[in-house]
């Protein structure tokens, strides 16, 4: 049987709604999608909140148009400036026959650390929680310590939390849509658990989520989010310095960016658009200083991204693949090997496998999408209770509200 969800995404620059029905065999298909413009958050705020709701509406309207039916319930996800994450670790006796890890050994040190997390927990909500890794004996980190023998089990479980004024807004939001909400997720925890697989996860894996106003720092280990920062600077203040340097509108700036071809140790500008004033006059311009211009604010972007990676400090590793995600620099051509270069890591721009939203700005609400129907597949009905859902440390788990 098909199952039908309905999912909502908040970018800095978009709102995107979409229907979606499970297909089988670990696909769905997106049957309706709507794509709304807004001016997005920075700092934890709505740049416009007055401006909010209508976006909101606009945006579940069209893709409902676009699926050809209506959406009742929906699930949304946190955006990352209203999300933080904390990680912690406990290790409990290994109870299980002949010495052998069980399942119960494995829920037991996972509710141990939930334990550790509510005693120093700082509010918000806790929407996700998943292991990281499991140690038998202090020794080799694994995924899979199912009847492994021993005397001790140890386990890092990471803990996403989601702002309690956010998830307010947003019932009360929907509620006055006549809506009701199937859960909170984490957008940035779907889009990597999506865009990577278990054996990726064995080790660190670094997401770089450069957005329109922001740009997301994470790390993803085992089943986990264990590192999370949001940098102040997006694809929009590169557009924005262009727009200001060659005194042209942002239309136009935007227009220009897209003309760079960038590469581990080149900076070019290709074939550049005329521009002219209100008058109609040509604007001269030298393309070497437009070319320094902008690559002052890649350069600084690259910078900011590379200082994040480092405060990670042990949550990486000197050869961590980077993914790089959303439109602000992997839609400038050559700019995953420019970052590259500049981190001096391997960075990687994943594919969206889908018909519709196949672009690296739509990683994000893909990722949402594939979170839902993964933590429905993995429910049955007499588990279907929030303390049963926490405890069982699953990929993709969800406050159902």
């Amino acid at each position: 049987m098909r199952t039908q969800v309905a999912a909502i995404e908040f970018g800095t620059s978009k709102i995107v709604t979409v229907i979606a029905e499970n297909g089988g065999f670990n696909r769905c298909d997106i049957i309706g999608s709507g794509t709304v413009p807004y001016d997005g958050y920075q700092g934890g705020d709505w740049v416009t909140p007055n401006r909010l709701a209508q976006a909101v509406y606009n945006s579940i309207s069209a893709a409902e148009k676009d699926a050809g039916t209506k959406i009742k319930d929906i699930y949304i996800g946190v955006p990352c400036e209203y999300i933080h994450v904390k990680h912690t670790e406990a290790t409990v006796p290994i109870r299980g026959e002949r010495g052998r890890v069980s399942e119960e050994d494995i829920d037991e040190v996972q509710d141990m650390a939930a334990n550790v997390f509510r005693f120093d927990r700082h509010g918000g909500n806790v929407i996700h929680r998943s292991p990281a890794w499991f140690s038998i004996d202090n020794g080799k980190r694994t995924m899979m310590p199912l009847n492994v023998q021993g005397q001790n089990l140890t386990a890092c479980v990471s803990f996403i939390v989601a702002d309690q004024v956010f998830l307010d807004d947003m019932r009360s939001l929907m509620d006055s849509m006549g809506l009701g909400i199937n859960g909170f997720l984490s957008s940035s925890f779907g889009e990597q658990l999506l865009l990577t697989s278990i054996e990726d996860r064995e080790k660190p894996c670094i997401f770089a989520n450069v957005g329109f106003l922001n740009t997301e720092v994470s790390v993803c280990e085992g089943d986990a989010m264990v590192y999370h920062a949001v940098l102040p600077m997006g694809g929009a203040h590169l557009t924005e310095d262009l727009a200001q340097a060659m005194e042209i509108r942002g239309d136009e700036a935007e227009q220009l960016k897209r003309c760079f071809m960038l590469g581990a140790d080149r900076f070019d500008l290709v074939n550049p658009p005329e521009f002219y004033d209100e008058s109609g006059r040509r604007l001269d311009y030298k393309a070497e200083f437009v070319k320094e211009c902008m690559k002052t604010g890649v350069d600084e972007l690259c910078g900011m991204i590379q200082m994040t990676i480092e405060d990670a400090g042990d949550a990486v590793l000197p050869r961590s693949q980077v993914y790089l995600t959303g439109g602000g620099l992997a839609l400038i051509r050559g700019g995953r090997e420019y970052l590259a270069g500049k981190l001096k890591r391997p960075v990687k721009v994943p594919a969206i496998k889908t018909a519709k939203l196949n672009s690296p700005v739509y990683s994000s609400v893909m990722g949402l999408v594939d979170l839902i129907f993964d933590s429905i597949e993995q429910r049955s009905p007499e588990q279907d209770t929030l303390p049963n859902r926490l405890a069982d440390g699953l990929r993709g788990l969800f406050n159902r509200r």
